[in-house]
């Protein structure tokens, strides 16, 4: 006897669960794709695909209409049943006939309606929920003389709303929840309202490119730009790749161990408008600066606007993410995506890879005007620290922490680096012989348990033994630099690292301390010391001093906070969890929070400056 394949002992269920988890999200990918596969498959010609509103009983549904390859009665019915497509191959890692129908019946229950046209015929079936069978079905289509069918000729009907016989077209309109349901207007849920311009807007971020030559076309009702209120003309949209050599710059860098390449893009705000340029070049969309993963075209772990400004610093851009993109572009064979395609996996451990998993390479790459671009965005400093710092770095080097030279990274494809320290002095200098080191430290063997000690932030799991002979990296030898501190007091800026009502954010990836100017106890501390130095200089040339001092003494702080996490690395009984909670946003507010401690210091630093600025206007007479 052969063996027997499984089978599936309750089909409902199984599709009615995988239907009712689906993301909303992938939506409009999901009906885009196909109708661009479908298109590309246009004989003779550019492939076109449009979208636009369609009225049924007045209420207006959205509409994907795309040239390509028609489908007879037959293959319409195979082609909306759950796990089968027309047209294309199934493949895991391809675009499996699974996504649209899936994603589209979790938006639109009350029915997903299909047309079309093969060799002059029109047939339509429209699939959707039906409560009495409390599943997902073909709906019936019952004619004058009692008779049904759930596939139907609407050929006569079809020309008469304007469509053409003469070709082959598919188009399919989404009904939403209910009948009532604007799927125009808010195309994911009913009573949740998107922008005008959502849809060609998604399928900009979405799709790092198209499949083929085509033609997408959005109506003005959907799009940025005049006609609102209009119904019946189109603009176009276009892929970021289409519009590349019209900005900027933009460069693209490869690592040749990993194949992973970055590409680096210049998109600022046009000189005469609040738009970016690549907006100004499709005015069909809303587009804004982003960080993506690009696999196959399309685009994942997509961060933009307040998303991407936060998690900027940790792929080395603290300023300037509201001008640069980047998307990090991976090969084929590191990467699938995921069932419901809203997300990419490692093919070998099924494991989730995000663009944080390269943040090195971003840094490492980085071209050198992409760099120049970046201290060209940065705010002009309201206070020089390095007196501040270097107290800092005292307090660390008594711990004797090591610099991290290994990081470890969720993706495989992503490999150990060592920690590029360049630009900054070290605590201490090293010679090149370790047997010079400062103290002698033992970085290698315990003498307990012979196990290595590697100086690596804390982690849960034990770091293996290093074979016979290896010797300890150059980064490995150099004490931990404390991070670089950065004041803020822009509002915008302070909103875009996410610390609005919090004292500092800690990134430990890239090193940096960015500081809120405008923490409630600046103001809480600025009081104390203009209550006791009230007599003293000019009141402007006071306050401004003092309001300084305050400032400076919270970043003084917080960074001895983060110190005190960092000397924690080489604790067994820390875990990078405990760590992270250590120099989270609301522990660092905690420590800010302590202003009494800092109060005679900041008074002394008040009253050296005001003196210093006595003495300038000395000699300034």
């Amino acid at each position: 006897m052969t063996s027997e394949p499984l089978n599936i002992a309750d089909k409902t269920f199984l599709i009615n669960r995988l239907i009712q988890q689906a993301p909303r999200s992938t939506l409009i990918r999901e009906f885009f794709k196909n109708a661009e596969e479908n298109a590309a498959l246009t004989p003779n010609g550019l492939g076109k695909v449009k979208i636009y509103p369609v009225e049924i009983e007045g209420i207006r549904k959205l509409a994907f209409w795309n040239t390509g390859v028609g489908m007879s009665e037959y293959e319409l019915k195979k082609a909306t049943d759950l796990s089968s497509s027309v047209n294309k191959t199934m493949a895991l890692d391809g675009n499996f006939g699974i996504g649209a129908k899936v994603s589209g019946l979790a938006v639109s229950p009350n029915g997903i309606r299909y047309r079309s046209c093969k060799n002059g015929s029109v047939s339509e079936v429209t699939v959707g929920y039906d409560p009495e069978q409390d599943t997902y079905v073909r709906f019936a289509f019952e004619f004058e003389d009692g008779t049904t069918d759930t596939i139907i000729d609407v050929t006569e009907t079809a020309i008469e709303e304007g469509q053409s016989s003469d070709y082959d077209w598919t188009e399919v309109v989404l009904m939403g929840e209910s009948d009532d349901h604007d799927t125009i207007s808010e195309p994911l849920k009913q009573g949740e309202l998107q922008e005008r311009s959502y849809v060609s807007s998604e399928i900009f971020r979405r799709f790092s490119r198209f499949e083929a030559e085509l033609e997408v076309m959005v109506d003005v009702a959907m799009t940025k730009g005049g006609g609102k209120e209009e119904t019946g003309r189109y603009r176009r949209v276009r892929t970021l790749e289409d519009i590349l050599h019209d900005l900027p710059r933009y460069e693209t860098c490869m690592d040749p161990e990993t194949g992973i390449s970055v590409r680096y893009i210049h998109d600022p705000k046009h000189q005469t408008s609040s738009h970016t340029e690549s907006a100004r070049k499709i005015p069909a969309v809303a587009s804004t600066t982003f960080c993506a993963l690009v696999y196959k075209g399309e685009r994942y772990d997509y961060k933009t606007k307040k998303a991407w400004s936060s998690a900027a610093p940790n792929f080395g851009i603290p300023f300037g993410s509201r001008v640069l993109t980047v998307e990090i572009l991976l090969p084929d064979e590191l990467a699938s995506p995921n069932q419901y395609r809203d997300g990419l996996t490692d093919p070998g451990d099924r494991s989730i890879i995000e663009a944080r998993d390269f943040d090195h390479l971003v840094h490492e790459l980085m071209p050198e005007w992409v760099k120049d671009i970046i201290r060209a965005e940065s705010p002009k400093s309201i206070e020089n620290l390095d007196d501040l710092q270097a107290d800092l770095q005292k307090l660390l080097d008594e711990f004797r922490v090591p610099t991290p030279a290994l990081r470890e990274l969720k993706s495989k494809s992503a490999l150990p680096i060592e920690k590029d320290d360049s630009g900054q002095d070290e605590s201490q200098p090293v010679s090149e012989d370790f047997s010079e080191f400062p103290g002698k430290i033992n970085f290698g063997l315990k003498p307990h348990d012979n196990e290595i000690n590697s100086g690596q932030r804390a982690q849960d799991k034990k770091v293996r033994t290093a074979p016979k002979g290896a010797k300890t990296s150059k980064a490995l030898q150099a004490l931990e630099r404390v991070p670089n501190i950065t004041v803020l007091d822009d509002p915008e800026e302070i909103n875009d690292k996410g610390i609005k009502g919090r004292a500092a954010k800690y990134y430990k990836d890239s090193q940096e301390i960015f500081v809120n100017g405008l923490y409630p106890v600046v103001d809480r501390m600025f009081a104390e010391l203009e209550n006791e130095m009230v007599t003293e200089g000019e009141p402007e040339e006071r306050r401004a001093v003092i309001v300084k001092a305050a400032r400076r003494s919270m970043a003084f702080r917080v960074g001895k906070a983060v110190c005190y996490a960092i000397s924690k690395r080489l604790s067994d009984d820390w875990n990078s969890d405990a760590l992270d909670k250590a120099t989270s946003p609301e522990s660092l507010s905690l420590a800010a929070d302590d202003f009494r401690q800092g109060l005679n210091e900041a008074k002394r630093y008040a009253r050296v400056q005001l003196k210093i600025m006595e003495v300038e206007k000395l000699k300034a007479v």
